[in-house]
C-alpha cells in the first residue's frame, strides 16, 4: 500500500478520473468507501450524455416518441423527423434521502404531468413513462457527503462535490439545447453546499464563543 503523498496536487478544472488520482494520492494508495460510493454515482450520471446504453435523457430526445402532430413535425423519405417546435419540459432538481435527483416533467397545455400517459392529443410525447423518463440522473447520498465535508473532508471531497453540480450543470445545459426547457427550479448542489457551510460556519461561531467564554482564547496582550 503507498504511503500519503503529500506533494501531489489537483489539477485546476480537473475531471473525475483526475480527482480520484488526488483522492488515493493523499489517502495512502485507497479510496474510502463513502468517496467510492459517490464519486462511481458522478461518472454514471456523467455517462447519460456519452454512454450508448438507454437511459432516460435518450429516451426523452428520441424523436420518434414525440407527437409530431402537435409539434408541427414530419417525418421525410429518409426517415428523419422534423419539427417546428420541441417538447416542453420543467426540471426539478431535489435532494431526497436518497441523494440528489434531477426529475423531468413534461406539459398537457400549461400543467405539468406527472403520471403515465400515451397517446393523449394535449401530450407533446406519444408515451410518457415516469418510471423511465422522469429521474434524469441521481448521485447517491450526496447531502450526507456534502455534509461529511463540512466535518472532516479534504480537499478531493470538495472537488467531487464541485464536479458533480458542473455534471448537473451540463446536463441540464444539453437538455436545454435539445427540448424546450420551460423552467428550472428547486434546490440545486450549490445551494444545499451553501447552505450547509452557512450551517457549519455558524456551528464554528458558537464553539469559538464558548470556548472565549471558558477562557479558552483569551489572548494576553
Amino acid at each position: 500500500m503507498a504511503g500519503a503523498n503529500s506533494k501531489a496536487q489537483l489539477p485546476a478544472n480537473p475531471t473525475l478520473k483526475e480527482i480520484n488520482w488526488y483522492k488515493k494520492q493523499i489517502n495512502w494508495g485507497e479510496l474510502p468507501p463513502f468517496y467510492h460510493m459517490v464519486a462511481s454515482s458522478v461518472s454514471e450520471s456523467e455517462g447519460v450524455l456519452h454512454h450508448g446504453f438507454d437511459n432516460a435523457v435518450k429516451r426523452i430526445i428520441d424523436k420518434r416518441n414525440w407527437n409530431i402532430q402537435l409539434l408541427g413535425g414530419f417525418e421525410d423519405d429518409h426517415g428523419l423527423i422534423h419539427c417546428d417546435s420541441k417538447p416542453r419540459l420543467g426540471l426539478h432538481q431535489s435532494f431526497t434521502d436518497r441523494g440528489f435527483e434531477l426529475w423531468a416533467f413534461p406539459y398537457a397545455k400549461d400543467i405539468q404531468i406527472d403520471t403515465y400517459v400515451k397517446d393523449n392529443r394535449l401530450m407533446e410525447f406519444s408515451v410518457w413513462d415516469p418510471h423511465t423518463m422522469k429521474n434524469i440522473i441521481r448521485i447517491n447520498q450526496l447531502h450526507k457527503f456534502i455534509a461529511f465535508y463540512f466535518e472532516r473532508g479534504d480537499i478531493a471531497d470538495k472537488a467531487l462535490i464541485l464536479h458533480a453540480h458542473k455534471v448537473v450543470h451540463k446536463i441540464i445545459a444539453f437538455l436545454t439545447r435539445e427540448l424546450n426547457i420551460v423552467k428550472v427550479d428547486g434546490v440545486s448542489i450549490k445551494d444545499f453546499y451553501q447552505l450547509c457551510e452557512k450551517d457549519a460556519r455558524a456551528c464554528g461561531d458558537e464553539v469559538d464563543l464558548a470556548r472565549l467564554m471558558l477562557g479558552d482564547d483569551i489572548r494576553k496582550d
